[in-house]
């Protein structure tokens, strides 16, 4: 018996889906792997997929089923029966311990322990996003050692200081000393005047107190019997204003309005636990509907580049937490279930 549908359809399908399953045989399971740097190889690696083969996706999703009706125009019954009679072939041959190659897809192989294994081909793992580039060498550059200098010390400055002789100190010392001498003597001549006697005396920088005149006058509307002459003759003109004292500030300090609480951030889901992946959303709700049952709480994912609904029983944080589930969605029944990296 020839592989005829398997070979010819599965090649394309790893081009629109993640996830192609042969009904009764095992899934071929994709995720996306971006750029890395291989340090051992000092390769650049562009970004690829890691294809893993499931043999517990054993359910039928209808997708193969649905790429034969396509090419061959036969009904979903025949396109089903067409699909089992070869996932048996591809079975009895690895039984036997036969290697079954799939072209562009890879090579099918029984292990010791009897579970049924798989290596990708190369083309497989290429995505559109490398744009056709391999491995890319990209040594390390080797940085020059760094030699660190102390502080310099500046050479001290052999600076001459002038000797100033003692002839010319004595010089500078004269000449200080004869200016506020100087000075005394012409502001103590302009001191000196002659009266009207025609006799020396010396003057005050101070008038007299007869010479001061008063400039004060009344205002209007003011008696002079309302004044107050003191005892030397002084006039005392008071004006007492009283002023209001400022009153007091009322406003009570204005509450301060209490800071609004911040909610926490959602927690971001890395990984999912997928119980199924169909095309046709009402397989997905029937799915959904029987995971309730089962005391799941199932969510849906939609994946628009290859058209697929997930039906997903659990989303997670971290890896450990979602392989620690989904081994135990597995012993509860759920041996279809699989790990997706977001």
């Amino acid at each position: 018996m020839e592989l005829k549908y398997t070979k010819a359809l599965l090649p394309g399908m790893f081009f629109d889906y993640d996830c192609v399953i042969i009904p009764g045989f095992g899934g071929f399971v994709c995720n996306e792997r971006p750029a890395w740097y291989d340090e051992e190889n000092e390769e650049m690696v562009p970004p690829s997929r890691d294809v893993l083969f499931n043999p517990n996706l054993t359910h039928n999703d209808g997708l193969l089923s649905q790429e034969i009706i396509r090419t061959t125009g036969v009904t979903y019954s025949k396109a089903m029966a067409l699909a089992e009679e070869e996932a048996s072939f591809i079975a009895s041959k690895l039984k036997a311990g036969n290697t079954v190659e799939i072209p562009g897809v890879g090579r099918l192989y029984s292990g010791e322990d009897g579970v049924n294994r798989f290596t990708p081909d190369a083309e497989l793992v290429r995505t559109l996003s490398s744009f056709g580039h391999s491995r890319i060498p990209l040594a390390k550059l080797a940085a020059d050692p760094v030699v660190e200098t102390g502080p310099t010390t500046p050479a001290p400055s052999n600076t001459e200081t002038p000797v100033i002789p003692f002839r010319r100190k004595l010089v500078r010392a004269a000449a200080m000393l004869s200016f506020p001498l100087a000075i005394g003597a012409i502001l103590g001549g302009t001191y000196l005047a002659t009266d009207n006697n025609n006799s020396g005396i010396m003057l005050s920088f101070f008038p007299e107190p007869e010479a001061i005149i008063s400039t004060f006058s009344p205002s209007e509307g003011t008696e002079l019997d309302d004044l107050i002459v003191g005892e030397e003759g002084e006039v005392n003109d008071l004006n007492i204003v009283y002023v209001d004292p400022a009153p007091e500030s009322t406003n009570e300090p204005e509450p301060t309005p209490e800071p609004t609480p911040t909610p926490p951030p959602a927690p971001q889901i890395n990984f999912l636990i997928v119980g199924g992946a169909f095309s046709i959303e009402e397989n997905a709700q029937t799915l959904a509907n029987e995971l309730k049952k089962e005391g799941y709480e199932p969510s849906f994912h939609y994946q628009s580049h290859n058209n697929l609904h997930l039906v997903v029983l659990g989303e997670f944080e971290e890896e450990e937490r979602a392989r620690k589930a989904m081994a135990k969605a597995r012993k509860n029944g759920r041996t279809a279930s699989w790990l997706k990296r977001l």
